[in-house]
């Protein structure tokens, strides 16, 4: 695609002294990040799942050039954001590399049904193949609409100059023809004291064409059975259930659901799938609390009396525990704990039972009404950030129909 063969950021380095200016006029290019064209291709998203939405395999490729006489570069990062009128009408589902130490052969992946890419075992059901590299990679920004990785060079050598590559699945309103993207660049460079240095301030902007795309004929189907495949790949949620024992159907209710989840690619932890070794319970619960994506906390009058501060004694201490942590959590960060713990009414209970302090009518619950995956779907877009009605296209108001004010009359 021509337009971003045109796309790069300069990398300068401006003395200290100097006026913190736009560097185009009084900086020092030690090199630049370039884009190259892009793959996009259209997904076959699994029905019901991204109605309202076309979704995109997207491939990246950008060179990092680096001056000869440049001093190391210790790290660089590339941004993408995706905009338009309301950022939530984009949203990025997954992206490779993903974090951590790439691997120093190339590994392939295919996409799952949440549009997750999972580690592929069959050369021939791979659908993406990611290039090897000996730096860090750490990726940021999943379920929003922009994502950024940042390259780490290890061993003090700095990052090396030359291509790269990027994967990631983007959904777009249905129909929509080009997506506005906006490129950023950073970086870090092992200079001397009484020298500062930073990226081009102003973000590069350009527009994507998805028409090709949405008319291919050869589009990309994820694979219904890859959520199966490995349940313990880090690209599935994860969650712990927290739940009281109020009667035997409760109990047996709880998991059922928790197999219903595992069944759709979700990580489960609850204590039925961890009895019979003795242990000290407490210590498990804070573990899993702390490690997993989402809590999940189940709905009943027990579980509402516990987190409420209503139970007293010798009640129910391992639910009076879970409460403890989960509450503490939710005082000491309100924000990120908000959208990490969940409240669930199955189709037995009732959300007048979801405790107060989970802010049952202010905040979001999860109302479900059968054990089947359509009634786990609106929690399972909660947990992969994937909405379920996108924004219909802004229409436009026929001729004489926007009339003036009364005061503009006179």
């Amino acid at each position: 695609m021509d337009p971003q063969r045109r796309v790069h950021i300069d990398l300068t380095v401006v003395h200290e002294g100097g006026r913190r200016m736009d560097p185009a006029p009084n900086g020092i290019s030690v090199g630049s990040t370039h884009l190259r064209s892009w793959q996009v291709h259209r997904i076959d998203t699994p029905s019901n799942m991204f109605d309202g939405y076309d979704a995109h395999l997207i491939k990246i490729n950008y060179d990092l050039e680096i001056d000869p006489d440049c001093p190391r570069m210790p790290w660089f990062e590339i941004s993408f954001e995706f905009l338009s009128g309301e950022s939530s009408d984009q949203t990025v589902v997954d992206a490779l590399p993903r974090f951590g130490v790439s691997p120093e052969t190339p590994k392939p992946y295919v996409l799952n049904r949440f549009l997750n890419f999972v580690p592929s075992e069959g050369a021939a059901s791979t659908q993406v193949l990611l290039p090897a590299t000996t730096d860090r990679v750490d990726m940021f920004g999943v379920g929003g609409n922009s994502v950024r990785w940042r390259h780490v060079a290890l061993g003090g050598t700095g990052v090396r100059a030359g291509s790269y590559a990027a994967w990631l699945v983007l959904l777009t309103p249905a129909g929509q023809d080009e997506q506005r993207v906006e490129f950023s660049a950073r970086y870090d460079l092992s200079v001397l004291p009484d020298v500062e240095y930073r990226p081009t301030q102003v973000p590069v902007d350009f527009r994507l064409s998805l028409v090709a795309a949405r008319e291919d004929r050869t589009s990309v189907a994820p694979s219904l059975s890859a959520a199966a495949e490995d349940p313990s790949q880090e690209c599935h949620p994860s969650v712990f259930i927290c739940y009281a024992h109020d009667s035997p159907q409760h109990k047996e209710t709880a998991r059922r659901f928790a197999n219903l989840l595992i069944e759709n690619g979700v990580r489960v932890d609850m204590d039925r799938f961890s009895e019979g070794k003795r242990g000290d319970w407490g210590i498990w619960a804070r573990e899993r609390i702390d490690e997993v994506d989402f809590v999940i906390v189940l709905a009943s009058p027990i579980c509402r009396k516990a987190f409420d501060g209503e139970l007293r004694g010798r009640e129910h201490p391992g639910i009076r525990s879970e409460s403890r942590l989960i509450n503490e959590r939710l005082h000491a960060h309100r924000d990120e704990w908000t959208a990490k713990v969940l409240p669930v009414v199955l189709p037995h209970e009732l959300v007048d039972n979801i405790p107060e302090m989970l802010q049952p009518w202010t905040s979001d619950h999860y109302d479900v009404t059968e054990l089947t995956q359509e009634g786990i779907d609106d929690l399972l877009r909660a947990m992969t950030g994937v909405p379920k009605y996108s924004r219909p296209p802004l229409g436009q108001l026929p001729a004489g129909v926007l009339k003036p004010l009364s005061g503009a009359e006179s």
